[in-house]
């Protein structure tokens, strides 16, 4: 009997990640891509792998980079690392909540804020199942949890 409670516990918990190799590689491939864009500036290339809506956040962010702010990028933009930490959804589901960490990246300071290099943060990021492909959702500036 404890084997049979045991076995539907393994279900329940199975069920809600996402572990189909299928579903992990058409969250991860788009997720990365827009991670190694953003945090390398590539900003144009990052609108490929969003939501056309979140697109105002990137237009955001890149009419407010100075000549200051290119210089620093490029002195000190080694290129960030991008780490998948974990993703959770729901069979079925068309939203996917991935949480990344990303070190050694420039992080632009806004209003009076310098500039800095980051050795390591945490974001979570929103996808959204658009049309078969998934897109990361933004809804206002990327903002780290730590």
């Amino acid at each position: 009997m404890k084997y049979y409670l045991l076995f539907a516990l393994a279900l329940i918990v199975d069920s809600c990640q996402l572990y189909d190799e299928n579903a992990v590689d058409a969250v991860d491939k788009p997720l990365m891509a827009w991670s190694e864009a953003y945090f390398g500036f590539d900003y144009e290339e990052a609108l490929d792998y969003m939501t056309p809506e979140s697109g105002k956040w990137i237009r955001f962010a890149a009419t407010n980079i100075t000549e200051k702010d290119v210089s620093f990028i490029n002195e000190h933009n080694k290129g960030a690392k991008v780490e998948i930490i974990d993703r959770q959804m729901m069979p079925g589901d068309t939203t996917c909540s991935a949480r990344i960490r990303v070190s050694d990246f420039v992080l632009l300071g806004f209003v009076e804020q310098e500039n800095k290099v980051i050795d390591v943060a945490e974001y979570q990021i929103t996808l959204a199942k658009r049309d078969g492909e998934w897109q990361v959702k933004m809804e206002g500036p990327l903002q780290s949890g730590k």
